[in-house]
């Protein structure tokens, strides 16, 4: 597995803080709504949930340096 720099743990850190968010908001905008809460719930928590993961995603491979997307074969192995 490649490591990551600083602003990819920076945006992994953000995507986790945003899913909790979201989940926090659907849990209760399913309670206090007046229809059904688990198809309030998954009507407001699965799309915002998907487009926080594609746009992390997206965002850690732009922010890839050099070094973090270097071959894992040209490193040499750890010393065991």
């Amino acid at each position: 597995m490649d490591a990551m720099n600083g602003k990819q743990k920076l945006v992994v850190v953000a995507m986790d803080l945003l899913l909790i968010a979201e989940l926090g908001f659907s849990i209760h905008h399913g309670a206090v709504g007046d229809g059904d809460l688990t198809m309030v719930f998954l009507k407001s928590f699965v799309p915002a949930a998907i487009l926080t993961v594609v746009g992390a995603r997206f965002l850690i491979r732009r922010l890839q340096t050099a070094t973090t997307a270097a071959d894992p074969q040209a490193r040499p192995p750890a010393a065991r």
